[in-house]
């Protein structure tokens, strides 16, 4: 017996052994079953989905001798000479080369005809957008009102470009791309049937490059058996067909993350020894960054990336190690590279010279790569304001005599600049500030109001902050991927972890972990931060219900120790409740800084929990100050 193809050997039969059609196929087979039948479809979509399988399939169910059925026999005399393509009432018509007026007009001369053996006839005319203007025309009327033994099927893979009066006389079905895993599963199938070893991650690229056709699939599958005599591995469909393994999509992800435009351009050098196409090579690795960026804003599977297990939780890590404007501005780099490569004949320095431009971004001149640059700056302008507002005085000395301060009041005294910053600082005492104290970082002065340290600031500079981490402890850096930052108060700043990542997050609780997210936060911020860490407690609650939790702790505390005279509805210090202030503290706000320097220096008692660090004066009016001091009041003001 002569060879078969494998498309021809396995093409599907019945409207079950259509794959990822089930729209069509359970439509077409209830209307079999109601006896719901129209006198012409339309089958559209990609090539080798089906249609003309499906058109095949339906000629059986209307002449089999058990029929009109949804399940044709296969077996009597009808279904065998359709499967075979030897019978004279099922006719296919390839209308890319019969297509003039005068074969439509021959066709209209013989539908008036009764079938000679079956029970219908069926015509199918494949690639149907390629009839010219006069033929649609011819066809027209027949196709409206053909006669009763008679029925049509339109295949076409370009509907829009067919008369909308062809269209309107049409029952219309829509093909879709299969997926990748049904595919994939299509092939292991086969391929068990056949007697051929095949892995799944070799199919998988089969099924990848085939791009939702079964047919195109089959076809590289018996080409890939050939080539490796019977056996099916990933490296030899990767090398036959040119294709990018995930291995060295995910080792050139790496190094591009890490500034590695030496490893970048040597594996390209190792691709084109290997005889790659550099071009496909270019769209694989876009693909890759795609599935990152993907993952950076949506929750999705390993099958809606189409990657097995191990690629997705590589790739995972890559999103969380990532910012989203660098991983568009890789997307948009080899973008514009591939389209490069389609007019030149460098394409090996158009690829090296992108890659290396990713790698290092000072070298890329893009819009893009500007535009994560500035983000950097905007970092470290806000770190320089800091800094800068840190090296001010954060108090002033206990007053002198009277005679002294008359002295210093006095017109004829010059006053320096270093009195004038002293006045404008604010006024804590008993605070030495030596370069930067602890309450000085908890709250913002006047000169550093332009610039507060929020936790919108950290979000924005924590890429910047893993990369330091990652400078300094790579272990430290891997588990700080599982957290983020959660609430940013009193110069602490607490990390949220998924609740389960218990053990990432009793790590980042140890000191030589934790020393080291400091010392990066230090660096890039410019600021002495106290790092804590959370569990999220499930995962309906989130940070958000968290952080309402630490809130209301806050408060109760507040009231527990010397803040127990404070009204309850002041709210927090910090977050929400500064707009819940009572109006008749925000009255005394002013009265309370003319008076804060004239306190004497000591009386000042703890709070009555040590844990958030704060100190409160005994008097009243210190009380008030340390509850509602000037700080407060810049801060106040900006953001009304």
């Amino acid at each position: 017996m002569a060879y078969i193809s494998l498309y021809r050997k396995w093409r599907p039969q019945t409207f079950e052994e259509v794959i990822g059609q089930e729209y069509v196929t359970r439509t077409l087979s209830n209307s079999l079953r109601n006896g719901n039948l129209a006198h012409a479809y339309l089958f559209t979509g990609p090539r080798g989905t089906g249609k003309t399988s499906t058109a095949r399939i339906l000629a059986k169910a209307l002449n089999c001798d058990e029929g009109p059925t949804p399940d044709p026999c296969n077996h009597c005399r009808s279904c065998r000479e359709i499967t075979e393509g030897t019978s004279v009432d099922v006719v296919e018509i390839d209308a890319a080369s019969t297509r003039g007026i005068d074969s439509i007009r021959e066709l209209r001369e013989r539908v008036v005809f009764s079938p000679a053996a079956a029970r219908m006839k069926v015509y199918v005319l494949d690639e149907a957008h390629m009839l010219t203007k006069e033929a649609f025309n011819a066809f027209l009327k027949t196709l409206e009102e053909p006669p009763p033994h008679v029925v049509f099927v339109l295949a076409t893979t370009e509907p829009h470009k067919m008369p909308a009066t062809i269209l309107s006389r049409c029952q219309r079905y829509d093909f879709r791309s299969v997926p990748v895993s049904m595919l994939t599963q299509h092939l292991a199938h086969v391929a068990k049937a056949e007697g051929i070893e095949a892995n799944e991650r070799a199919l998988r690229l089969i099924s990848r490059r085939a791009r939702g056709s079964a047919r195109d699939a089959l076809v590289i599958l018996e080409q890939v058996m050939n080539y490796g005599d019977g056996v099916v591995d990933e490296a030899g469909v990767a090398g036959f067909l040119g294709l990018v393994e995930d291995e060295i999509l995910i080792e050139l992800g790496d190094r591009l993350a890490a500034g590695d435009a030496a490893g970048a351009v040597a594996m390209v050098e190792k691709a084109y020894e290997e005889g790659r196409d550099l071009v496909q090579f270019t769209r694989e690795v876009q693909e890759h960054f795609r599935r990152v960026f993907l993952l950076q804003y949506a929750d999705l599977g390993s099958e809606d990336l189409e990657v097995d297990e191990t690629a997705y939780a590589a790739i995972e890590r890559q999103a969380a190690e990532l910012s989203p404007d660098r991983t568009f501005h890789f997307i948009v780099s080899l973008r514009e590279a591939w389209k490069e490569m389609q007019t030149t004949a460098s394409i090996r320095l158009v690829l090296e010279g992108a890659l290396i431009g990713m790698a290092r971004s000072e070298l890329d001149v893009s819009a893009e790569a500007l535009s994560a640059r500035m983000g950097k700056l905007e970092v470290e302008l806000e770190k320089l304001a800091r800094l800068r507002a840190g090296d001010q005085p954060a108090a002033v000395a206990p007053p002198a005599s009277r005679a002294d301060a008359g002295e210093r009041e006095s017109p004829a005294a010059d006053t320096t600049r270093e009195d004038a910053e002293e006045k404008q600082a604010p006024a804590i005492a008993g605070e030495e500030v030596g370069g930067r104290s602890e309450h000085a970082i908890a709250t913002s002065s006047p000169g550093s109001a332009a610039v507060p340290l929020d936790l919108a600031a950290i979000r924005r500079a924590w890429p910047q902050v893993k990369e330091a981490v990652k400078e300094r402890k790579v272990t430290t850096h891997a588990f700080l991927l599982e957290g983020k930052p959660l609430e940013f108060k009193a110069g602490e700043l607490y990390i949220m972890f998924p609740a389960d990542r218990s053990f990432h997050r009793g790590e980042m609780e140890k000191e030589d972990h934790r020393s080291v997210l400091e010392e990066a936060l230090e660096e890039v911020l410019g600021v002495a931060i106290r790092v804590k860490t959370r569990l999220e407690e499930n995962q309906e609650g989130g940070a958000r219900g968290h952080a309402d939790a630490m809130n209301t702790k806050a408060q109760r505390e507040s009231r527990s120790g010397p803040l127990a005279g404070v009204p309850e509805e002041s709210g927090p210090l910090h977050g929400a409740g500064e707009e819940e202030i009572a109006d008749e503290g925000l009255q005394t706000l002013p009265e309370t800084r003319r008076n804060a320097a004239q306190e004497p220096p000591g009386g000042r008692a703890e709070a009555a929990d040590g844990e958030e660090g704060e100190t409160f004066d005994t008097g009243k009016v210190k009380l008030v100050k340390d509850v509602f001091g000037a700080e407060m009041i810049e801060e106040i003001k900006l953001n009304e």
